[in-house]
């Protein structure tokens, strides 16, 4: 297929993705990237947002990704993710609730680990409510 490449988004728990596509587009620490077939290799570390993917047949995917990175070949382009989910699986609600339990965390934190974690998890919070 010369018009698409492999694509695997992979979470702990699950294979999200494996399938021939013809384009994605990811959010990179230093901005998003786009991915189509014979990209350059790069690897990519990704912070907190969606990940769209074009799938074969023309229609959009989106996932939202907390943390992880990315390795592009020409041939094909691996995400992982420490946490991955479809964002037509997420309501509002339930990121606000994320939002505001994370806030809680960090407002109870009582050391600089503690602090440091919710901190993480306050902005993967924030980039979900945007996302959605």
């Amino acid at each position: 297929m010369a018009n698409a490449f492999h694509l695997k988004i992979i979470s702990p728990a699950v294979v999200v993705v494996d399938a021939h596509v013809p384009s994605v587009q990811i959010p990179g620490v230093e901005g998003d990237f786009g991915v189509l077939p014979g990209h350059s290799n790069v690897f990519s570390m990704i912070r907190p947002g969606v990940i769209e993917v074009t799938m074969p047949d023309g229609s959009h995917r989106r996932f939202f990704a907390a943390t992880g990175y990315a390795d592009v070949t020409p041939e094909s382009c691996t995400v992982i993710s420490d946490h991955i989910q479809d964002l037509a699986d997420i309501t509002t609600a339930e990121a606000s609730e994320a939002l505001t339990a994370a806030r809680l965390a960090l407002t109870n934190a009582e050391n600089p680990a503690e602090r440091a974690t919710a901190e993480k998890l306050v902005h993967a919070a924030e980039a979900l409510v945007k996302a959605l």
